[in-house]
């Protein structure tokens, strides 16, 4: 009898399908409607309406199958109706919701009244509201995150017909993220004396901004991360002056009393360890990454481990785990063992921001611990569903959010992959006959012998054995038994488990990872162990030094000088991998329609899934069972032979997958025998990418950040600190690096400085690191130029030969000639590298031709002209920005191009381009356009036709 209930039971549980994981299904359908209402444009309105009926209806069925499962007694009756419409309402609701949020915008709120123009960017106005949280401490700065009530403004609607000269206030609603610069120790001071916290009511001038910077393809946009955060918009405060204190909102306190418990942390923090630790132990424990340097980032992202970083499901597990231990010790009463763990986890939930990762895994903690007390098994994959519906009905554009997804598939590996390999390989390593699975596991011979020498205790079997009254004799591994008895098995099992976790979430997250992040680390298969046992030691020797340092810091020292010292070793773990070039390699994506290869990804990967939730290596074998129970064999116990067919052939095309993933064959696309030039939008800068017929590649130009925006580096202390350079992403980096890899490159052919201004030079140096480059050229070599000095450095190391060109030179790539105009050669290329030293190619293919001139000015433009007859082109990138200093009349009449291409900002610090250049080149036929206006604008042609397009489409 009970061999026939076990079987029975478990049959039922294999079948229950909705029944069993019901908040993981309606999770999903509550997904899909989000993705249909992004899609498919319908008014919320109808949506309302599809929803309130086919919930309605799914009441409806609820209650009739209800009533007819116990007219007839029957409780095994499939609830496949009800559940279909259940179903659907969820994903109506979805979609419902979905619309809401991106079409229901308030007509006071911030970023509608920017979007309408109702308030002017670029425009002074004043914002009263009230501070959301404490403010964020960073190096020389502060960020304020402002809950707006009212605005102010001199220009509320630029589209008026008459502007309107007296000040104009009005309500307003939103959240607007501002930057505090605080460059010094006294304005520091100033800061304190406003007394910014949780609840303060300001008022504040300021400039708001929530244009993308940068518009290309394939290049991160700041409005969309702006709306996942939650901001309105950004805005900079240049002095504590501008800001006005007003009074305090009620607030509430429990709330505000934690922000306070973290702000006292982080001073504590900040004062007694290194910069490099207490950066880490601030985005570790506190959330705020502000204070990390972008050497330690780029360490732990090149090694794998930024998550170790970021709070996510490892700390509130470790956290939540640890309070509840404690609990445990004090009271035996399970409710209020719960009660104790959720306040502490939702308490420090909250003080550390209660990003999506962080409350995603504090609702897991929460229904898993809640279950045992309503009498249910807390299901893994049912503790997720409940937390992504949660999080999804609160806002359903987390949907897109880079750090949601992450995190979600990322767990979901560990739930339907990590944790049951683990578990049935335990199963096997640890069997030993009983009344239920009385024949030994069904599998091969060396994945016996793995799960028993990590699983097979013989300690445990002898102490079992002298319970019963029955003996038996097992011939388990030997090797088992060795590594028990000297204490290593244990050690080797968790380390197995941590590669099996790792593995598996890096198989799972793979695609993910080449278009957030075009990055795929080997070191952290290993690091990812080493590196969050060292967290974990940093975090608990940091809070043990700053507990005793309240009582004494002699006694403290050499406690923060240890987690100083082990800090130190996890940040630079990386460095070994890293000098052998075997840390991480830099991956190009799939886009367009290519991209169905990241959906095609997870075809094989979702067959094992279901392969490993119906392998049962402990299950009797499919005459034993109907011998011993009655119940006919299941498909899955007479058809082992055809479900090892298709789990080898699921392997086979799991692993031709992920190679096709990391080895991007098609990514680039074919030769298609036309000239491409892509001019991009890198704000005040230039940058250019030449895709040649034979697709050979030439980049010309990689941006960066001029003038005042080049100072990211504070000066250190006089503590013998190295300089802390703030972790921002460069132009190279997060704008043509971006774009390069959109294009499914993994290698440009050609890179070419026109000089060394830090706006066209410095974006070359990430390039140079993240791809392949076969030579780089330049007209000049100024080694006392910093600029070039640190272009030169990144050159040798990356091992790429460097050209010197000049005027005569000529360039063939196939049936495109270019011609070298411009610098004259110099018998000492050292010489200095200036804007009328600049580069200047003229591309002839066909019968089109094209003029890049770099930024050579009026002295330029006037040689160029005396040495060249012909000058006459289709395109002209023109010169130095739109400068007035270049463009003149000559030049433009000697050129006269169907179009004049402008590299420069939607706004210029240096007013550029000048309305004057802007008005000659239209004066002499050209249609003119600006990357800051148009984006990325791309020009094509197969030598006789010529086409444009922009990435920005005109109104």
């Amino acid at each position: 009898m009970p061999d026939r209930f076990y079987m029975q039971s478990r049959a039922v549980d294999h079948t229950q399908g909705f029944a069993a994981y019901p908040l993981a299904q309606l999770a999903a359908a509550f997904a899909v409607g989000i993705l249909g209402a992004l899609y498919f444009v319908v008014a919320p309105s109808f949506l309302i309406g599809i929803a309130a009926f086919t919930t309605v209806l799914a009441v409806v069925a609820l209650v009739i199958n209800t009533r007819s499962r116990i007219r007839n007694a029957d409780v095994t009756k499939k609830l496949s109706v009800p559940t279909l419409l259940v179903t659907l309402a969820v994903l109506f609701l979805g979609a419902t919701l979905a619309s809401i949020e991106r079409f229901e915008v308030p007509a006071n709120q911030i970023k509608r009244l920017i979007n309408e123009g109702a308030i002017a960017v670029g425009e002074p106005l004043e914002l009263t509201g009230v501070l959301e949280h404490d403010p964020e401490i960073a190096p020389e700065r502060s960020y304020l995150q402002l809950r707006v009530q009212r605005i102010r403004s001199r220009v509320i609607n630029r589209q008026a017909e008459a502007p309107q000269s007296e000040p104009v206030e009005r309500d307003a609603s939103g959240v607007v993220m501002l930057l505090a610069a605080v460059p010094t120790k006294s304005i520091a001071q100033e800061f304190d004396q406003l007394d910014l916290r949780y609840g303060a009511r300001i008022s504040v001038m300021t400039l708001l901004e929530r244009a993308d910077d940068f518009r290309n393809p394939g290049v991160s946009s700041f409005t969309e991360y702006l709306d996942r955060k939650g901001y309105d918009a950004s805005g900079f405060v240049k002095s504590p002056l501008l800001i006005q204190r007003l009074d305090n909102e009620r607030v509430f306190l429990p709330l505000a009393w934690l922000y306070e418990w973290r702000r006292r942390l982080q001073t504590e923090i900040d004062a007694r360890f290194s910069n490099e630790t207490a950066g880490v132990l601030d985005a570790a424990l506190l959330g705020n990454r502000y204070n990390l340097s972008r050497a330690t980032s780029e360490r732990f992202r090149e090694g794998g481990t930024f998550h170790v970083l970021v709070i996510s499901g490892l700390h509130i597990t470790f956290l939540g785990g640890l309070v509840f231990l404690i609990a445990r010790r004090f009271t035996k009463k399970r409710a209020l063992q719960f009660l104790l763990s959720a306040a502490m986890l939702w308490a420090y939930s909250l003080a550390v921001g209660a990003e999506s990762s962080v409350v995603r895994a504090a609702l897991m903690f929460t229904v898993v611990l809640l279950a045992p007390l309503v009498s249910r098994r807390a299901a893994s994959l049912n503790a997720l569903g409940g937390a992504s519906l949660v999080l999804l009905v609160w806002r359903p554009t987390d949907l897109f959010d880079p750090s949601f997804q992450l995190t979600f598939v990322s767990v979901l590996a560990i739930v339907i992959f990590a944790w049951p390999l683990l578990q049935k390989m335990s199963e096997i390593g640890s069997w030993r006959p009983t009344r239920e699975t009385p024949y030994p596991p069904s599998c091969a011979t060396w994945l016996r012998s793995l799960c028993e020498s990590l699983f097979w205790s013989e300690r445990d079997a002898q102490r079992e054995l002298e319970r019963t009254n029955y003996s038996y004799n097992l011939f388990k591994l030997p090797l088992a038994g060795k590594l028990e008895r000297i204490h290593l098995q244990r050690p080797l099992r968790y380390v197995f488990g941590a590669l099996v976790v790792s593995a598996g979430v890096q198989v799972a997250l793979l695609p993910f990872l080449v278009v957030y992040f075009h990055r795929l680390s080997f070191a952290s298969f290993l690091l990812n162990i080493g590196v969050s046992l060292m967290m974990a030691g940093v975090a608990i020797l940091g809070a043990g030094a700053l507990l005793i340092a309240q009582f004494s810091t002699a006694l403290a020292a050499p406690l923060i000088g240890l987690t100083n010292g082990l800090n130190w070793t996890m940040v630079h773990s990386v460095d070994p991998f890293a000098r052998v070039g075997v840390a991480s390699i830099r991956l190009p994506e799939y886009a367009g329609w290519a991209a169905v290869i990241y959906g095609l990804y997870y075809l094989p990967l979702g067959t094992l899934a279901v392969a490993l939730m119906r392998w049962r290596p402990l299950q009797l074998s499919g005459v034993a069972t109907q011998r011993r129970t009655g119940i006919p064999a299941c498909p899955g116990q007479t058809g082992k032979s055809v479900l090892r067919r298709i789990v080898r052939l699921a392997v086979a095309a799991q692993l031709f997958a992920i190679a096709f993933v990391v080895i991007h064959p098609f990514s680039a696309g074919r030769p298609h025998g036309k000239l491409r030039i892509d001019f991009l939008d890198v704000g005040q800068g230039d940058s250019a990418l030449i895709t040649f017929p034979d697709n050979t590649t030439l980049l010309i130009d990689g941006g960066g950040r001029p003038g005042p925006f080049q100072q990211n580096r504070i000066t250190a202390e006089a503590d013998g600190e190295e300089t802390f350079d703030r972790e921002t992403r460069s132009v190279g980096e997060a704008v043509v690096s971006e774009y390069l890899w959109w294009r499914g490159l993994d290698h440009v052919d050609y890179i070419l400085a026109t000089h060394a201004d830090a706006d066209h030079i410095d974006g070359l140096n990430d390039v140079a690191r993240n791809f392949q480059v076969r030579a780089a050229l330049v007209a000049r070599t100024p080694e006392q130029d910093p600029e070039y000095a640190r272009f030169s450095d990144t050159l040798i190391k990356q091992q790429i030969p460097l050209r010197i060109i000049g005027a005569g030179d000529v360039l063939r790539f196939g049936d495109v000639t270019a011609t070298v105009l411009s610098p004259l050669p110099l018998a000492n290329p050292n010489a200095p590298s200036r804007n009328n030293d600049s580069i200047v190619l003229r591309l002839q293919f066909g019968r089109r031709a094209m003029l890049l001139t770099g930024d050579i000015e009026m002295s330029g433009e006037e040689r160029l002209l005396r040495a060249n007859e012909n000058l006459r082109v289709d395109v002209v990138k023109v010169a130095h920005h739109g400068s007035k200093t270049s463009s003149i009349a000559p030049l433009i009449a000697a050129t006269q191009p169907r179009f004049a291409v402008i590299s420069v900002g939607q706004t210029s610090i240096f007013g550029h381009p000048s309305p004057d250049v802007v008005e000659r080149w239209k004066i002499a036929g050209a249609q003119v356009l600006t990357t800051g206006n148009r984006g990325t604008i791309t020009v094509m042609t197969d030598g006789y036709d010529l086409k444009l397009e922009t990435f920005v489409k005109p109104q």
